[in-house]
């Protein structure tokens, strides 16, 4: 393989109605077993999806497997450097401040020394960089969390970039796990914590959310950022998991109320629901 070869990969792109975002993203996890990225709004009712391949030849094959029930409005398979990505975050991965104390600081700038708590990150191909409004709310919410319940343990169930378990180290909570279903998330994460000085303190791994075993030892406070879909079928395991509170996003605002309800009706109670007129986020807390 040469040089050139190693800086490339295949690249395919979907243009997705908003309605239509999540059967998509479901069916790229299940049938073609990626992560799929969402790098814009769904304004005007329409939302792109990018998911990245090791080669040019994996992106075309992917475009020809579409099914003809989901709703693609346009497909294209293309390659792309390592550097496009790096280009990509570059543009549209700024520092961001949230919370009481929190501050989000990409890698490839410098880090401000002013008594906020930073979160230094390099998202590589995972999810998870403070701008999307879900990071936002989990972020603010597990600040809340760990100020108002003495929080000394935590879950985060499908942790992307790992950039919430990084806070919640950060922020002093002293025991926290985290898993994603895509094994290209665990290794970022294991990047992204030794960058943040916490390499060593979390335990992260590969799991699926709606298999049970990550449930084995319950946590003060689960955080699961996924798509609705999942959290309705995971809820009884994130129930069983946590001790005092979920933090749930990845939701969308029409969707919220079937999210809330199927928890409520697990025993949990709702405490606080925001959204940014097209996401939202839940924290529950348990009876």
């Amino acid at each position: 393989m040469t040089e050139e070869n190693k800086n490339s990969g295949g690249q395919l792109n979907l243009t997705v109605p908003a309605a239509g975002v999540e059967s998509v993203c479901e069916w790229i996890r299940e049938a073609l077993d990626k992560e799929p990225i969402e790098v814009s709004k769904p304004l005007a009712g329409e939302s792109r999806i990018e998911i990245y391949f090791d080669t040019l030849l994996e992106a075309e094959i992917a475009k020809r497997a579409l099914p003809q029930e989901l709703d693609i409005r346009a497909a294209e398979a293309r390659e792309y450097r390592a550097q496009d990505w790096t280009t990509f975050w570059q543009h549209h991965f700024k520092i961001t401040e949230l919370g009481r104390n929190l501050r989000i600081v990409p890698e490839w700038e410098p880090v401000p020394d002013d008594g906020r708590i930073n979160i230094i990150i390099n998202p590589g191909l995972s999810f998870g960089t403070g701008g999307h409004f879900t990071t936002r709310f989990c972020l603010e919410a597990l600040e809340d969390a760990v100020l108002k319940l003495n929080a000394q343990s935590m879950i985060d169930a499908g942790t992307g970039s790992g950039i919430l378990s990084i806070a919640a180290i950060k922020l002093g909570i002293p025991d926290v796990v985290a898993f994603d279903y895509d094994p290209v998330c665990v290794d970022q994460c294991n990047i992204n914590a030794a960058r943040n000085g916490v390499g060593g303190t979390i335990h992260f791994f590969q799991s699926d959310v709606l298999e049970p075993g990550w449930t084995a030892k319950p946590a003060d406070i689960v955080c699961a950022n996924i798509l609705t879909s999942v959290l309705l079928e995971a809820a009884p395991l994130i129930k069983r998991a946590a001790k005092k509170r979920i933090l749930l996003s990845g939701i969308r605002e029409i969707e919220a109320d079937a999210v809330a309800e199927t928890f409520i009706q697990l025993g949990c109670r709702e405490v606080v629901r925001d959204g940014d007129g097209q996401w939202c986020g839940l924290v529950m807390d348990m009876p």
